[in-house]
């Protein structure tokens, strides 16, 4: 009799690492496979979950945030430590490693990606987080690292043209643990990436909308321009950037009584200057709050999107 079709011990091995990537998950999540597969395994779709009401169940709600994931299942993981080096900005410029400032050690997975999946994340751009997961079978467990900022923090920096080898090694941090507590909060940062690049859109819009307006208009077109920024859910919802929170309670504040309070000048003291004078300093509170809006993309960009990622400033910021 001619031999069928075998199910090899990979095979096996990948549906443990499904299996076991499910169960690290919070239980409310939505994990949407993905078929045909050209690098994304997985959707993810947050959910929030509030108290119990009356009925004694609690209740899940989607926040409309997403990320991408390619799993890869390992039976027997590399796992060895990675030292790593103070750099400059690598946005204004190729990395350049300080030797002699070593800032930690740490564990990480080294896995082979193929060059045309990373450049597939590429040119996908960052506004959905593509996050590859190492399934651990051995020590059960998930970790995970953003191939979108990978690429652009650490590949492209480090590497004349990244592309011209078939593979590129990947450093997943053992410290990214999917179930963990530091875990659950990266990929509900992760998750929000797409409604805060597009509120950053409009901040920044916003600030220069401000900057042109007669001085008769500003009042009102900054009322305006509170009141479609306010309706965000994220300004309540991101307790691992405190910056957001911070200018979002300016925000609440300048809607409330028409001042965000970043300025708080000596009553007397204020009571006694002229009314231009007032005016003026009102204003400088007002756009004292775009501005800091505005600055939150910049800061995107230079600190935060390197957070979770084996690098120097990743370490020291994803550790405060």
């Amino acid at each position: 009799m001619s031999s069928t079709k075998k199910r090899t011990h990979q095979h096996l091995i990948d549906q443990d690492g499904q299996f076991l990537f499910r169960e690290k998950l919070p239980k409310p999540w939505v994990v949407r496979e993905y078929r045909p597969d050209y690098g994304l395994d997985y959707s993810v779709e947050v959910f929030k979950t509030t108290e119990a009401g009356p009925s004694g169940r609690s209740t899940h709600e989607t926040l409309g945030e997403h990320f991408f994931v390619q799993l890869k299942s390992i039976e027997d993981p590399d796992i060895r430590p990675l030292t790593i080096y103070g750099r400059g900005n690598v946005e204004k410029g190729s990395e350049r490693l300080k030797r002699d400032d070593p800032v930690a050690t740490v564990d990480t997975y080294r896995f082979p990606l193929e060059v045309s999946l990373l450049a597939t994340v590429e040119r996908m751009g960052i506004g959905i987080p593509v996050l590859l997961v190492i399934a651990d079978l051995k020590n059960q467990r998930c970790c995970f690292v953003c191939l979108n900022d990978y690429v652009d923090k650490v590949l492209v920096p480090r590497h004349e043209d990244y592309t011209d080898a078939g593979h590129r090694t990947v450093h997943v941090l053992a410290s990214n643990e999917i179930g963990s507590a530091k875990g659950l909060v990266a990929l509900r940062w992760y998750a929000k990436r797409a409604k805060l690049l597009a509120a950053f859109q409009r901040f920044t819009y916003q600030y220069s909308e401000l900057q042109w307006a007669e001085d008769a208009d500003w009042k009102e077109l900054a009322q305006y321009f509170g009141k479609r920024i306010a309706s965000y859910d994220f300004w309540d919802d991101t307790e691992m950037c405190e910056p957001i929170r911070y200018n979002g309670a300016g925000l609440k504040r300048f809607l409330q009584d028409g001042r965000p309070h970043y300025f708080k000048p000596n009553q007397e003291a204020f009571a006694k200057l002229s009314l231009e004078q007032q005016e003026y300093m009102l204003k400088a509170d007002v756009f004292e709050l775009w501005r800091l809006l505005a600055l939150l993309p910049k800061t995107y960009e230079d600190v935060w999107r390197e957070w979770f990622l084996p690098t120097a400033l990743g370490h020291v910021a994803s550790e405060l």
